[in-house]
């Protein structure tokens, strides 16, 4: 399934005409599936392994309309004329699917690394919104959007950009960004290897922070101002971007799955901005 064949098809599932500006048509088909067709074939390529037999192409982009608009089973329906509950078995199958692609690699964070660097990743936390509990708990409030959540942690490559670590689903409350970083990614870190975050990640045994007086902080505020456009990149999916309506089980899963198509797409050429 090429490239140019999920943009065809695609087109054809939302109704959009065939003719017409190619410009327009691009911008329908990543208003709908938050994506590109060359994203759609790279995702198609890297699960053929793990496929089912009766899939096709429809599924795969149903599950992108689901990360990318997060409506309702009815609305789906109307829109694509597949009932609820075939609509909710072949989405979740490719959410799956997509969430276990083997995209994120915590080795290419020395990738273009000057020989005698010690300090190869950023790291920070994001929180994504989920219902309120039946029973209120202080344990997943959130002070970034003061309410419950989720939260996860990303490590993006310095020299790269390059998303090379991504942990978490936990309460926000009761998760501070260095408990949530010594839970796996400070033991995944090599001797004397540092890693670059913000203030809350105090512990100078893994950890530096842009401070005034040195010669770098400038650049060091860039690469963390950079974890917020790819921040953005995550929940302009408004499956991460919206309160979260499934079970929490799930929102997991769906971050994976995300995270693994935004890096797809920076690998494809949509890079977050260089620091170099």
């Amino acid at each position: 399934m090429t490239s140019e064949a999920f943009f065809l098809h695609g087109c054809q599932l939302t109704r959009h005409p065939p003719n017409g500006s190619l410009v327009v048509r691009m911008r329908r088909f990543r208003e709908m599936f938050g994506t590109s067709p060359k994203c759609c074939h790279q995702v198609w390529e890297l699960s053929r392994t793990t496929q089912p037999s009766n899939t096709t192409p429809t599924h795969l982009l149903w599950a992108l309309m689901f990360f990318n608009s997060y409506s309702t089973e009815s609305e789906y329906h109307a829109l694509t004329g597949a009932d609820e509950k075939t609509f909710r078995k072949w989405c979740w199958t490719w959410v799956n699917m997509i969430s276990e692609l083997d995209c994120i690699n915590w080795d290419n964070r020395f990738d273009n690394a000057h020989p005698e660097a010690t300090l190869f990743v950023s790291l920070d936390g994001t929180d994504f919104r989920i219902r309120e509990p039946s029973e209120f708990d202080p344990c997943w409030y959130s002070h970034k959007f003061h309410g419950p959540g989720l939260r996860y942690e990303i490590g993006i490559c310095i020299a790269t950009g390059w998303i090379v670590w991504a942990h978490g689903g936990v309460p926000c409350g009761s998760w501070p960004d260095l408990r949530l970083a010594r839970d796996a990614f400070c033991s995944f870190v090599g001797p004397n290897e540092m890693t670059l975050a913000d203030r809350g990640y105090c512990d100078p045994r893994y950890f530096i922070y842009p401070r005034p007086g040195r010669d770098d902080v400038r650049r060091q505020k860039e690469v963390m101002a950079r974890h917020e456009t790819c921040n953005r990149r995550l929940k302009q999916f408004r499956v991460l971007g919206g309160v979260f309506r499934h079970q929490l089980y799930l929102h997991p899963i769906c971050f994976h799955a995300v995270v693994n198509l935004t890096q797809l797409m920076i690998e494809l050429g949509e890079e977050l901005y260089s620091v170099m």
